[in-house]
């Protein structure tokens, strides 16, 4: 297979070898053609978006913080994805939104948004149908079928931890953290993504943590050597703060996670994590893992395919 792909690959190159060397003879002859040619590639080779938002029915507004943001979790917040929740063959669209503390500290809530695609070019916010009602400062979101009952579940990153909702096949989603072991309390959990890492056929979940912040006790703006740049008062941090450890789930197969982040040595030191994806890199059939750390190296995770990962990141 290697040396077939390999043939394909030279086969393809001297093809493209070949007909540039073409195309370079034609426009010396030709060289009005050249211009011309040249133009007319430019001008198709752009897309061209229209925004179609106010049309389509989508009108999610984002709250994240006060205008001066004056603490770190202020400037970043809100997560989206697109799925197709249920099972229509259409994608919906889910906004989770952030909050400010005067919401957080009065218990005003912001939920996530669904959008449900109405076929025609427009979408309906059936939210409140959904149940999606944690109420909390949200900031990354990860679809992934965990109970492989063939409908996607939703897993929802907060300040505080984070929520998983089970797809009651009917339009609704149910709150199942607790029973799931998923809360990853008191954790400020950046995003999150599933992958079935043992190849048990059963999705497990990863989770990027950013930093330990009490939201009762933060740090004032402009304060320390951490809170300024180049003189100039800023929010503290992340440099500063202690980060959070990120948390790998393995699915039971029975509705429960289990917590092997320690056993798998994710993350010993704790580094700000902002982003994760899964990825087999190296095409040997088991997953891996990237995640993407604020103001500390990111991480390359190779998987043994023995249940076992290895960090590579600076090797690779």
């Amino acid at each position: 297979m290697v040396l077939r792909a390999l043939g394909i690959s030279l086969l393809l190159f001297a093809m493209g070898e070949l007909m540039i060397a073409s195309f370079a003879a034609a426009a010396q002859h030709h060289p009005e053609h050249r211009t011309a040619n040249a133009d007319k590639r430019t001008r198709s080779s752009f897309p061209n978006f229209v925004d179609v938002a106010p049309s389509s029915g989508i009108n999610f507004h984002l709250t994240c913080g006060g205008p001066e943001k004056r603490y770190i979790m202020e400037s970043m917040c809100g997560g989206v994805a697109v799925f197709d929740y249920d099972n229509d063959g259409w994608m919906d669209i889910l906004f989770v939104d952030g909050s400010t503390l005067e919401d957080l500290h009065a218990g005003k809530c912001h939920y996530p948004v669904l959008y449900h695609n109405n076929h025609d070019g427009t979408f309906t916010d059936v939210s409140m149908k959904a149940s999606l009602r944690y109420c909390g400062w949200g900031f990354g979101v990860a679809i992934g079928d965990y109970d492989n009952d063939g409908w996607e579940d939703v897993y929802i990153t907060y300040f505080d931890g984070g929520v998983l909702y089970h797809n009651n096949h009917d339009g609704t989603f149910s709150d199942v953290t607790a029973k799931a072991g998923v809360r990853n309390a008191g954790r400020w959990g950046t995003s999150a993504a599933f992958g079935d890492y043992d190849n048990d056929g059963r999705l497990d979940l990863y989770i990027a943590n950013y930093v330990n912040l009490d939201i009762n006790h933060l740090p004032a703006f402009g304060s320390g050597p951490f809170c300024q740049y180049r003189g100039i008062p800023v929010s503290c941090g992340p440099r500063g703060l202690k980060g959070s450890q990120d948390r790998l789930y393995h699915n039971n197969g029975d509705g429960t996670f289990t917590d092997v982040s320690e056993k798998l040595k994710i993350d010993p030191d704790g580094y700000y994590g902002l982003g994760v994806l899964w990825l087999d890199y190296d095409m040997d059939g088991c997953l891996d893992l990237y995640v993407a750390n604020d103001s500390s190296p990111s991480l390359l995770y190779h998987n043994d395919c023995k249940g076992s990962f290895i960090e590579v990141g600076a090797v690779a």
